[in-house]
């Protein structure tokens, strides 16, 4: 039984390629790999089959070896010959996991530190409460450090390592090129997954990162449906053109090293692409009040946000308005109250009290 283990590692398409095993496991089996379930949330995103091998143990996970035998049973009984487990965490167990399963192979895909510091950043006002702008300095991505040292420790051999470029992935998609490197044909099948936890537009970002000062779980994932639908997907930078050649000759730096020392499929046709990136249009951080309430009409218009959680929100920031940066936004959230919004929940206010 081939045990395989795809690590992410985080902001590299992890998610489209679990959303998609997922969706197709039953013809995964009819081709002899076995691909346990999970859940996934709202956005079509989980922790992938993390759950299926590892257990809590003295407030941390560690891979349960039972677990993991009854997983590669399941495999077999099926009739399979290879058993893929996929989840971000991983990453963070290599060494762990090289140690108690020594037949795994381990894949993954190695990105552009460049990207992957704009791109983080968005993953963190999304679903991390970030407040704070982006910064532009800081040049390693402990990333591929990690990487680097945990591969020296359990050997080159056990990894395959792919670049994350659409324009070096097999058919230019991700599930193509995750498939190939299972030795999967897909000829017969459909690997389109669609936009799947999708970056934010400008204007979303600075929304969220408002929203983010209000301490509500349910507020949060409600404006994080809602903004990711936002937008015309036109590609936009945080960082000045000079701060993005100061940081590209950082971070190729690094990338050169990580490709000298360790295989990466087509390694130099990925450094010579990452060598000619250019910057995207700049964007500053800022949203004007006018823009600000443009997105939530919109967002209403198109019934992705409802006028129940505009109020809330609103007696969310109204309590703690001193302390929030921009301030007039919560006047913005007021005048989009409809008067039977408020009436509504007046009455059920008077209601609870009653009862």
């Amino acid at each position: 039984m081939k045990v395989v283990f795809h690590f992410g590692p985080p902001k590299s398409g992890t998610s489209a390629i679990q959303n998609w095993m997922l969706s197709n496991r039953q013809w995964l089996l009819s081709q002899n790999i076995y691909y346990p379930d999970h859940d996934l949330d709202i956005n079509g995103v989980s922790s992938g089959n993390l759950r299926k091998i590892f257990v809590e143990s003295e407030s941390k996970l560690e891979l349960s070896a039972l677990l993991l035998a009854e997983e590669v049973e399941y495999a077999k009984q099926a009739h399979c010959h290879t058993i893929v487990f996929s989840s971000e965490f991983f990453f963070r167990k290599l060494e762990q996991i090289a140690a108690q399963v020594p037949e795994a192979v381990f894949i993954g895909y190695v990105r552009f530190g460049l990207e992957m510091m704009q791109s983080s950043y968005n993953q963190a006002v999304k679903r991390h409460g970030r407040t704070e702008p982006f910064r532009q300095g800081g040049y390693l991505q402990s990333t591929l450090n990690v990487l680097s040292a945990s591969i020296s420790r359990i050997g080159e051999g056990r990894f395959l390592l792919r670049p994350y470029s659409k324009a070096l992935f097999i058919d230019n998609n991700i599930v193509s090129d995750f498939l190939k490197v299972l030795e999967v044909k897909c000829d017969s099948i459909d690997i389109q997954v669609g936009r799947i936890n999708s970056s934010y537009c400008l204007e979303s970002i600075e929304v969220k990162r408002w929203i983010n000062q209000l301490e509500s779980k349910t507020l949060q994932t409600q404006f994080d449906l809602a903004l990711q639908s936002y937008g015309n997907n036109e590609p936009f930078s945080l960082f000045s053109d000079t701060d993005f050649e100061k940081s590209k000759v950082a971070y190729l730096g690094q990338l050169k090293e990580f490709l000298s020392m360790h295989k990466v499929a087509r390694s130099n046709d990925f450094y010579e692409l990452c060598a000619n990136q250019v910057n995207e249009a700049f964007r500053k951080q800022e949203l004007s009040e006018s823009e600000f309430r443009k997105v939530l009409v919109t967002l209403l218009k198109e019934r992705k946000l409802s006028y129940t959680t505009i109020y809330i929100t609103y007696k969310n920031a109204q309590k703690i308005k001193g302390q929030l940066s921009h301030p007039e936004r919560v006047d913005v959230l007021k005048h989009l109250i409809p008067i039977w919004t408020k009436v509504v929940h007046k009455v059920k206010n008077a209601l609870r009290v009653h009862c």
